[in-house]
């Protein structure tokens, strides 16, 4: 039987307490050595990852641009400002209460000693060099006026899927394992449990109050009953928190989105295919939430207003071309969390771990929202532009 991801951090998680609670000195320079060395790599290809899906996401989704695909890329980028909009007003209010003072940013009882060797890998470019690089790029393929670079940009996505997949994403359990070893042995392994526990209890609450709200509005704007369509859609939901993965769910997405209620067949045979490339709240609303909390224990404070809504908008941009990558919306974020919130290792880690622990529900949220998104744009253009709907279907806009 395939050990999945999920065991494994968990088994990297716990191992990594143990080990941290009786390791030697030495050993703990070992640990610290492994840390900085896979921090220093997944770090290196942070400006590759963020300019490849940006680029191939805005090449892709401007070919064959029509009021059908303008309108879903538009509600759906607003469905994600405001399903991350609410989680920080919610973070805001009650992370605090949950961290109480608690916080990583001075040392624990016990000290931990510098790596053995420090590697550094140096990136090819900073992260806000890569995003507006990407977005020039991706533009300019879109327009048509540079197809080899639209191939390249094609290639280096498909590159760079496969290091995530086949590399990046294996040494994520082994990270965690290394920065769990450094918490547990300044012993705060304790209160960041009680204190990652009860943030991941908000998480999962919010994301199905939002599924809520998303098909009480979709309901309500379409004149169909929001209980009918959820019960619709929970098949989709619980395939996705089997796969992780809102490409590979989507066979059953579909089939379900079909079946909803005024759903034009066309017009789910478009959107939800495409949706499960561009909508990621469910995954928006977890990183949104644990960026506030990892901010608020690793440095002490809540991120400044003004800095959480420019992150927000950016996440939601970045996340239009992460969705579709089992693991991409977290490592995709990874750069504005360093640029923008000024998250060093240690709390690129956390995220990493508390992310990945709760993907197969954030999955769950992003796929069974789609189905709220075809909802309201069939209502529209169900009836007299399905026509439009198979041609924009047959442009290859949907990048699978």
């Amino acid at each position: 039987m395939k050990f999945g991801l999920i065991p494994r951090l968990l088994v990297g998680i716990v191992l990594g307490i143990l080990v941290g609670m009786i390791a030697p000195i030495w050993l703990l320079s070992v640990t610290e050595t492994g840390r900085v060395l896979l921090g220093n790599i997944i770090n290196f290809f942070i400006p590759f990852i963020i300019f490849s899906f940006i680029a191939y996401s805005i090449a892709q989704l401007s070919k064959n641009a029509g009021k059908l695909l303008s309108f879903t890329l538009i509600i759906s980028y607003i469905d994600t400002i405001i399903a991350c909009s609410i989680a920080a007003i919610s973070a805001y209010l009650i992370i605090p209460n949950i961290v109480q003072g608690k916080t990583f940013n001075e040392p624990g009882a016990n000290s931990i000693p510098d790596p053995i060797v420090s590697i550094e890998f140096p990136a090819f470019m900073d992260i806000m060099s890569a995003l507006i690089f990407a977005i020039v790029i991706g533009l300019a393929a879109s327009w048509g006026k540079a197809n080899i670079i639209a191939k390249v940009v094609e290639e280096l996505k498909g590159i760079i899927d496969i290091v995530i997949k086949r590399f990046i994403i294996p040494v994520i359990p082994f990270f965690i394992f290394f920065i769990f070893v450094g918490i547990a042995a300044e012993g705060e392994v304790s209160g960041a449990i009680l204190i990652f526990g009860q943030m991941l209890v908000l998480i999962i609450v919010l994301q199905l109050l939002w599924l809520t709200i998303e098909y009480s509005i979709a309901s309500f704007y379409t004149n169909t009953n929001p209980v009918k369509a959820i019960k619709t859609m929970i098949p989709a939901y619980f395939t996705a928190m089997g796969t992780m993965s809102s490409a590979a769910t989507i066979p059953v997405s579909l089939r379900q989105g079909i079946k909803l209620p005024k759903m034009d067949k066309r017009i789910a045979e478009f959107v939800m295919p495409l949706c499960a490339n561009i909508h990621s709240a469910g995954a928006a609303l977890t990183l949104t939430i644990s960026a506030v909390t990892v901010s608020l224990i690793t440095q002490g404070s809540l991120p400044e207003i003004s800095l959480m809504t420019v992150f927000i908008i950016v996440l939601a941009v970045i996340l239009t071309g992460a969705a579709g990558v089992p693991g991409g919306s977290v490592l995709a974020t990874l750069g504005i969390l360093q640029s923008i919130l000024g998250f060093d290792e240690v709390a690129l880690g956390l995220m990493l771990a508390l992310f990945m622990v709760q993907d197969t529900f954030g999955t769950a949220t992003n796929i069974t929202g789609d189905g709220a998104i075809a909802m309201i744009v069939n209502k529209i253009f169900g009836n007299d532009h399905n026509e439009e709907a198979e041609v924009v279907k047959e442009g290859e806009i949907i990048n699978e």
